[in-house]
């Protein structure tokens, strides 16, 4: 069977669980049944947030980051996941959230998408045409073929027709001498800093952005004032110690300001725990989140 079919039979098939919880209220009601019915019924509950709930929560979280060398206030997203399980209309909710923040710039920390059709691009990201602050992006390893369907040109296409900046090996010098830097996905082997180092590259430490905080591991200090990553999810299902045996990193990271011991030296990464699902359509103690990060001096 497709994996995408089974991922929607699983998704759509979970609003099941109300009536099976009904017709089990009634059949084991009262007698030796009650604590096992007592406890179907918790585990219910938690599912039931989990998986209608939470995830559609959009939370902001503020966070001060002193001694960057910056002057910003940037606006955090990732791991949007568009596709089969978030639509256009989370989306518009995330755009609204985020037009209603005092930011500079709006960053996006890759995997914009989980196995959508390409023909539906366009239409599912043009909520970010009505962002009112400057969008830099990187892609992420859903958006180049691992796992997904490789659909890199034509989400680039649409994320240009709708004002994002894709900004993989790029620098960028906004309008108040800011520099934006952007790595490729470390999964698709795109995450080469050597850009970063050709002469007069950057004047100062760079804000660079990354989908896999990983990436920071191939960093000098004096590259990056701050990395900004996804990737983690936080683990998405936030479940204490079993959550860490989830998270797709090599080096430890999770979610939050952390120190990347590289080789070259100390490099400060932020990493948010995003926005959207994969695997399971589900989300415990660990919400769809906008990170605003105050960068300071």
């Amino acid at each position: 069977m497709d994996k995408v079919l089974i991922k929607q039979l699983l998704f759509h098939g979970s609003w099941l669980v109300f009536p099976a919880i009904a017709w089990l209220s009634w059949r084991w009601r009262g007698g030796r049944h009650r604590w096992l019915l007592a406890l179907l019924l918790l585990g219910c509950g938690v599912f039931t947030w989990a998986r209608f709930i939470e995830p559609q929560i959009i939370q902001v979280e503020q966070t001060t980051l002193p001694g960057t060398g910056v002057t910003a206030r940037v606006a955090l997203i990732s791991d949007i996941h568009l596709g089969v399980y978030k639509n256009r209309a989370f989306l518009e909710r995330v755009v609204d959230r985020i037009n209603a923040l005092p930011v500079d710039a709006v960053v996006i920390a890759g995997d914009l998408t989980y196995e959508p059709k390409a023909s539906e691009l366009q239409d599912l990201f043009a909520p970010l045409a009505r962002l009112k602050p400057p969008v830099y992006a990187v892609l992420g390893n859903h958006d180049q073929q691992a796992p997904g369907p490789d659909i890199d040109l034509p989400l680039r296409t649409a994320l240009r027709h709708h004002g994002v900046q894709v900004i993989e090996g790029q620098i960028i010098t906004d309008s108040q001498g800011r520099q934006w830097a952007g790595l490729g996905d470390r999964w698709a082997g795109k995450d080469d800093p050597a850009f970063l180092r050709v002469a007069d590259a950057i004047t100062r430490p760079a804000i660079v952005i990354a989908h896999n905080p990983d990436s920071a591991m191939g960093l000098r200090p004096a590259d990056a004032a701050v990395v900004l990553a996804g990737h983690t999810h936080g683990g998405q299902i936030r479940i204490p110690w079993l959550y860490r045996r989830v998270i797709p990193t090599q080096y430890d990271f999770d979610r939050g300001e952390q120190i990347a011991r590289a080789p070259a030296g100390p490099v400060r990464v932020f990493t948010t725990r995003g926005l959207g699902e994969i695997g399971l359509p589900l989300r415990l103690f660990n919400p769809p989140t906008i990170d605003v990060l105050q960068l300071q001096p």
